[in-house]
């Protein structure tokens, strides 16, 4: 003798707990799906996509003196602050002693004189009587010249220090300006070549050296003052 088939209710009761749990499980692998890409996409397409970014820091202290000659020691770290690893192809010092002339105050510039421009300086006390270069540094890394170079990379957060000393006559300058240049590209991308030459003050900077353009090299500029007092 045959089973009765089950009630209009019971039918109804059992599509919707069927459809409830085709729901719950479409549910569930489409979550697990989207973690997947959202891992990938954070760990690998992202990272990709991001541009370089280098931030570079400088720190100068008297490291002694001598015969009317300071020793000052500068510590330059460079850091890289993006999402994407980084290779440094090029980095550039120029310091450039100033001597400031003190005389009485001068006259702060005119409301006339400010509007036809779009920079002014106006100290009361003292003013760069002369400038010379002090000390001109440039190092090419792997990647950048065919001759032999070290390499310099720098992955996510990574951060490198570069120490060194220099020399200047006491009695000759009242402050130093020190200039870092760097030059770099994402690693995962082709090296630019690039070479040595000379800027405006005959400032020593990486230049690039490629016949059809340096396509993806970033620059980071830093500068900072300071006081020989």
């Amino acid at each position: 003798m045959s089973q009765a088939a089950g009630t209009p209710q019971e039918t109804s009761r059992f599509s919707l707990d069927a459809l409830s749990t085709v729901v719950q499980t479409l549910a569930i692998l489409g979550a697990g799906a989207w973690g997947v890409y959202t891992f990938i996409y954070e760990a690998r397409i992202k990272p990709g996509l991001a541009p370089p970014s280098v931030s570079v820091t400088t720190t100068l202290e008297k490291a002694g003196e001598r015969e009317g000659r300071l020793a000052i020691r500068s510590t330059v770290t460079r850091t890289n602050v993006g999402e994407t690893g980084v290779r440094v192809l090029g980095l550039t010092y120029n310091v450039i002693g100033t001597g400031i002339r003190f005389g009485e105050p001068e006259a702060g510039p005119s409301a006339e004189a400010l509007a036809g421009v779009a920079e002014v300086t106006a100290a009361r006390f003292g003013r760069a009587e002369r400038q010379e270069m002090v000390l001109r540094l440039g190092v090419l890394f792997e990647g950048a010249t065919a001759l032999p170079a070290e390499p310099s990379e720098l992955q996510p957060g990574e951060a490198v220090s570069r120490d060194l000393i220099f020399y200047v006559e006491r009695d000759r300058y009242d402050s130093l300006r020190f200039q870092v240049d760097l030059a770099y590209t994402k690693l995962s991308e082709p090296a630019v070549p690039l070479r040595l030459g000379l800027g405006p003050e005959e400032r020593i900077r990486a230049e690039c050296a490629a016949t059809t353009g340096c396509g993806g090299l970033a620059t980071t500029d830093f500068g900072t003052e300071f006081s020989l007092w």
